[in-house]
C-alpha cells in the first residue's frame, strides 16, 4: 500500500461531510489532537501516531501512517465479522506490559502523560492493534492449512533425499534348496510360514542400497513391490520379496517446515484481503 495513491486533501480535515478538531486536555497542559487520517470516516489522530511511534518503535511517520491505515482497515473488517476482545482482557494485558517494563499500572499511566497521552488511549490503542493482528490471524487460519502432501513435497525440496526398501528376507539352508522348489510351486510362498517349514530364518528389514549381500542387492534395488527375489551364496539361499520403498528426507525439522508453509499463506492472504479493502474502502490523508 503506497501513501501516494491516498486522496490528499490540503488545508483541513475531511471525515464524510464534516471537519473535525479534537481538543484534549491533558495533566501537562493542552494538545490540539488533529486528524492526520481517516479510514471509512474514522480518524487517525495525531494521538495515535505517538502511540504508534511508542508501541511499535518506529520513528519515519510514513511509515508509521502506513501501518496505522493497515490497522484500522483490518481492525474494521473484523469488527463488522464480530470479532472482540473484552476489555478485562485488554487489561490484563495492559499490566503484562507494566510487569514486563519493571512498572505498576499507575506508573505506567504516569510515563505516557509525558507524551501527552493517557492510559485510556494506550488501552483502545491496543484493544484495536491486537484485534488487527491475533484477531486476524485466528481468523485467517481458519482458511489456511497445510496438508500431508503439501508438507512431504516441502520436505523433497528442502532437505537430503534418503531412500530404503523394506523386505522380507527368508535365509535357509542351501541343502533345503530341492524342497524349497517344491515349495514354491504349491502355495503363493509365504515367507514366515516357508521359514517355519524349512527351519529358516525370516526378517523384515528396512534397507539402503549396499546394506544386503552384493547380488541379493542388486535384484533388490531393481524389483518391484511385492515381487520375489532370490539370491545365495556357498552355505545359503535368500528369498526375498519388496514389501515397499520408503522416502525420507534428512535435515528437516517438520514443525518449522509446517510453520513456514502456514506464514507464507497466511501472508498471502493478508496481502489479498488487504487489497481487497483499500480498494472498497475510503482512506483520506491530510497532508501535513
Amino acid at each position: 500500500m503506497v501513501l501516494g495513491s491516498f486522496e490528499k486533501v490540503r488545508g483541513k480535515v475531511l471525515l464524510g461531510k464534516f471537519i473535525v478538531i479534537f481538543l484534549i486536555s491533558f495533566s501537562f497542559g493542552y494538545l490540539i489532537d488533529r486528524v492526520i487520517a481517516s479510514v471509512n470516516g474514522e480518524p487517525i489522530l495525531e494521538s495515535d501516531i505517538k502511540m504508534a511511534e511508542l508501541y511499535y518503535g518506529i520513528k519515519d511517520r510514513e511509515e508509521i501512517l502506513k501501518r496505522l491505515i493497515e490497522v484500522n482497515l483490518i481492525y474494521q473488517f473484523l469488527r463488522n465479522q464480530g470479532v472482540d476482545i473484552p476489555d478485562n482482557k485488554v487489561d490484563e494485558i495492559v499490566e503484562e506490559i507494566a510487569r514486563m517494563n519493571n512498572k505498576t499500572v499507575e506508573e505506567l499511566a504516569k510515563e505516557l502523560r509525558k507524551y501527552s497521552l493517557t492510559l485510556k488511549d494506550f488501552k483502545e490503542f491496543l484493544k484495536k492493534d491486537l484485534i488487527a493482528t491475533s484477531g486476524l490471524r485466528e481468523y485467517l487460519m481458519r482458511k489456511v492449512s497445510v496438508s500431508e502432501v503439501e508438507l512431504e513435497l516441502a520436505k523433497l525440496k528442502s532437505g537430503k533425499i534418503k531412500v530404503k526398501k523394506e523386505v522380507e528376507l527368508l535365509i535357509i539352508p542351501k541343502e533345503k534348496g530341492e524342497e524349497l522348489l517344491g515349495l514354491i510351486g504349491k502355495s503363493d510362498l509365504n515367507l514366515k510360514k516357508l521359514s517355519e517349514t524349512l527351519n529358516g530364518d525370516y526378517h523384515i528389514l528396512t534397507v539402503e542400497k549396499g546394506d544386503l549381500m552384493k547380488e541379493l542387492d542388486e535384484q533388490v534395488w531393481k524389483a518391484k513391490k511385492g515381487e520375489l527375489i532370490f539370491a545365495e551364496d556357498k552355505d545359503h539361499i535368500y528369498v526375498a520379496k519388496v514389501l515397499r520403498t520408503i522416502t525420507e528426507v534428512e535435515g528437516v525439522d517438520e514443525e518449522e517446515l509446517r510453520r513456514k508453509i502456514l506464514a507464507k499463506k497466511f501472508k498471502k492472504e493478508y496481502n489479498e484481503l488487504l487489497k481487497k479493502l483499500v480498494k472498497n474502502s475510503v482512506i483520506t490523508v491530510v497532508e501535513q
